[in-house]
């Protein structure tokens, strides 16, 4: 997870969906034991005996120590991210992040854009294929800015697929939104549509034509789909986008779902989990 400045409400989910998920999840660490690679499981949900007082060893290459050695790295990577946005929290706030109730009330949602739609979405299904593709870690990619777009999706954590396929029945048209994200903390996902070279008047109609298409299908702006236009290829505002992403995340999280108790609580709190 890089550095970038979170909205309140946001942060306070990331952290909330995260330490959820440490309550749920087997706990442990690696270890090197008589010249044999450990895995130290400290907590199983399946077997309470174990604890950090009453662990279990198991080797690597046992049939049980790689199934609790994927286990353990997931485990450790979920903790990596909580502490580091627990971290950066402290760094930010006086008071202790709210107590967020999961599954959240799910704000308005005509198209059923979750977690489920996303993970069965096809990305790459664009017809037009770039001359002269983008290529990086995160993909390929038909222009500079997409790449760019694609690169600030990554810094910020959010998942995404490159154009999808969306047909809209009232508008009687098949477009490949740039991308879809997934808000998934909050099972909640987004198209999003970087709207480039404005300034050629032929590109700036189908960009008028897209956008018609989403509000017949009454796809709303800042929430089911985000708009970042640019107003030529060469002006690509990474802090704008950043911006208008996480607004849209922001504006999906129904306040009622954060529990802040009495006050707030001037106080940092501890890292938990600790193994």
């Amino acid at each position: 997870m890089k550095k970038i400045d979170i909205p309140m409400k946001v942060h306070a989910v990331k952290l909330a969906y995260r330490r959820e998920l440490l309550s749920k999840i087997t706990h442990g660490y690696f270890k090197v034991r008589n010249g044999k690679h450990c895995v130290i499981v400290t907590s199983d949900p399946d077997i309470p005996s174990v604890s950090p007082k009453k662990p279990k060893t198991h080797i690597v290459i046992s049939k049980k120590g790689k199934a609790y050695a994927e286990a353990v790295a997931y485990y450790q990577e979920i903790k990596s991210e909580y502490d580091l946005l627990l971290k950066r929290w402290n760094e930010t706030y006086c008071f202790a992040p709210p107590e967020v109730k999961f599954p959240l009330k799910n704000a308005y949602n005509p198209h059923n854009l979750n977690n489920e739609f996303f993970n069965k979405q096809k990305d790459y299904q664009g017809k037009y294929a770039s001359e002269n593709p983008t290529i990086s870690d995160n993909g390929m990619f038909k222009s500079k800015n997409e790449l760019i777009a694609a690169n600030a999706l990554y810094e910020m954590d959010i998942p995404f697929k490159y154009e999808t396929k969306l047909y809209i029945d009232e508008a009687k048209e098949t477009i490949n939104p740039d991308y879809l994200l997934d808000f998934y903390e909050i099972d909640r996902c987004s198209y999003l549509e970087v709207l480039g070279m404005n300034d050629k008047f032929s590109y700036a109609a189908t960009t008028t034509v897209k956008i018609s298409s989403y509000s017949k299908g009454k796809y709303r702006p800042g929430r089911d789909v985000i708009y970042i236009h640019l107003y030529d290829k060469y002006n690509f505002d990474k802090a704008y986008f950043i911006k208008m992403v996480w607004a849209a995340y922001e504006c999906l999280i129904p306040d009622e779902a954060l529990d802040w108790g009495g006050d707030y609580k001037l106080m940092k709190l501890s890292t938990l989990y600790e193994s």
